[in-house]
């Protein structure tokens, strides 16, 4: 009875299950959308460090509506994107000037809220997102923490 399904909503990702958050957000881990073709792309793209090895794994991304989407770190990534202490606004910068957000906010120390400029896919997103991460390892030296 195809007409009883659950239509799926348009940030959906055929073959990944989000996990639904008590607040009514779909929680899509970075490790579930690493394999597939624009997040491995955009993962192909990042300047070659170890520490970078593996991002999409350590990265989340959650929306309610697949417009207001939040992205959340790892915290072994912290230290790594300067996010360790609140004030540090590179990530925050290089975020809201991507071409595919509309509004930025940093709500906690691991996560930024975002709008995007339409409605994506989850995997789009965090391609997008991983694309910002290595702008910004970039801008802040490049190199592994010590």
């Amino acid at each position: 009875m195809r007409w009883l399904r659950r239509s799926r909503p348009a940030y959906a990702v055929r073959g990944v299950e989000p996990q639904r958050s008590s607040d009514g957000w779909d929680v899509f881990p970075g490790d579930a959308l690493a394999g597939l073709p624009a997040v491995a792309e955009a993962a192909a793209r990042l300047p070659q460090d170890p520490v970078l090895e593996d991002l999409p794994d350590y990265l989340s991304v959650a929306t309610r509506d697949g417009r207001e989407w939040t992205l959340g770190f790892d915290d072994g990534m912290l230290i790594v994107f300067d996010l360790s202490h609140p004030g540090t606004d590179v990530f925050e910068q290089v975020l809201k000037a991507a071409p595919w957000t509309e509004s930025v906010e940093r709500v906690d120390r691991e996560v930024f809220l975002f709008t995007t400029t339409g409605v994506l896919t989850a995997d789009v997103v965090l391609a997008h997102c991983v694309d910002v991460c290595g702008e910004v390892f970039r801008r802040l030296g490049g190199s592994s923490p010590t």
